[in-house]
């Protein structure tokens, strides 16, 4: 109990009303001071579906888009707020206040309480639970990482699946991979540094608040996706596979949209951070030339047809010769070796998806099934359809 005692000393650091309630949402204690604005609230609603859902912390929206962080405690619940996550844009706010036949008089009150509540950016708003966490449990903790990472390999899978569906389905054609270059993400990106992508990619939310809108997760949303997008640029400037990096993006876009509360929608953004940072190291951790890259990304999105050295080399205006010191060099591996060994990297997925033997090899652009199986036996040791066998027990 001595931590509770002490909730004023939090109270007063965060300049956050703060109400204890015990296991019957009865109020045990309450903190707020002249410098917190706060109006009443039925508390067992806004609190019940947060409690049903037996987590140790919970943001909450209420009636007026206004936040709350739940944190539960023992047999306690500790709730701080209200507090806001973006501006209130008052045009937006009068027009949704005079649809819902608010009388004038209490949309002048409301609008007051909302502009007078405390503005955090989600980024703060992690710092501030690492706080809170630490108060209660003495452990330094981002709580948001834990799902973080346990969600990483599962959006791993379902983007290889999107993938292979998207690789059967449609029409390869280079213009359709044309990218915007972003100034402010390639400063950062140009030099390959992962770790500057990281750092990026959190800087850009850290002390951000979203667009107006009047709605905190719709704002929280179209931030997220401005951040995907960015992440799939860079990703593909560095030398990520262009369809990965937009099949991904646009995965974490739909995961993003089925969002419900606020804690969801950070956590598929970091989710994205995660991912990303991932497959650009893998990338960047070889150390080749933006030459060898852009060929390795023309190679890529042209792997559906047959490809030979001499088109290589006449697109990107250099000999044979030195084309094929740059794949030695760099890769260690002839032209034609790894042109075929990403085109069965691909038939693998295709094959893991229960996608015939006949269709891999028709969309890698094989002369026919018999090439495509002695050259998937050739480098992966058994047949396509042993391998699909092997995938299949294995499952």
């Amino acid at each position: 109990m001595k931590r509770i005692k002490m909730i004023k000393s939090l109270h007063v650091c965060l300049r956050l009303p703060i109400i204890v309630f015990d296991k019957n949402l009865e109020i045990v204690e309450e903190y707020r001071s002249n410098q917190t604005t706060i109006l009443f609230n039925d508390y067992e609603n806004i609190l019940r579906d947060a409690l049903d859902a037996n987590e140790l912390f919970t943001f909450i929206s209420g009636e007026l888009n206004d936040m709350f962080l739940l944190y539960n405690y023992e047999n306690l619940h500790v709730l701080f707020g209200p507090f806001k996550c973006n501006i209130i844009d008052k045009t937006f706010f009068y027009k949704k206040m005079k649809d819902l036949q608010i009388s004038p008089k209490e949309q002048e009150t409301l609008y007051n309480y909302l502009s007078d509540l405390p503005l955090f950016s989600t980024s703060e708003l992690r710092d501030i639970l690492i706080m809170v966490h630490y108060f209660f449990s003495g452990e330094i903790k981002d709580l948001m990482s834990d799902k973080v990472h346990l969600e990483t390999k599962k959006y791993e899978t379902e983007i290889t699946d999107k993938r292979i569906e998207y690789l059967v389905s449609q029409n390869f054609d280079s213009n359709m991979y044309l990218y915007l270059y972003e100034h402010k993400i390639l400063n950062y990106v140009r030099s390959g540094d992962v770790n500057k992508l990281r750092d990026m990619v959190f800087k850009l939310s850290n002390g951000v608040i979203p667009a107006v809108t009047g709605d905190t997760l719709r704002s929280e949303k179209n931030y997220s996706i401005v951040v995907f997008e960015k992440l799939s640029q860079a990703g593909i400037e560095l030398g990520m596979d262009i369809i990965t990096a937009y099949g991904s993006r646009d995965l974490f876009i739909k995961k993003t949209e089925l969002a419900n509360t606020l804690d969801e929608i950070l956590q598929v953004r970091d989710s994205a951070i995660v991912y990303y940072t991932n497959e650009v190291n893998k990338v960047v951790s070889q150390h080749l030339s933006p030459l060898t890259t852009s060929i390795i990304q023309y190679i890529n999105t042209n792997m559906y047809r047959p490809l030979k050295v001499k088109e290589l080399a006449s697109y990107f205006n250099i000999s044979e010769s030195k084309l094929r010191t740059l794949f030695k060099t760099e890769l260690n591996s002839t032209v034609q070796d790894y042109i075929m060994t990403r085109k069965i990297e691909e038939a693998k997925l295709m094959l893991k998806s229960n996608v015939t033997t006949n269709e891999a090899a028709y969309t890698l652009g094989f002369a026919d099934a018999s090439h495509f199986s002695r050259a998937f036996k050739k480098i992966v040791g058994q047949t396509p359809k042993h391998f699909q066998q092997s995938v299949a027990l294995m499952d």
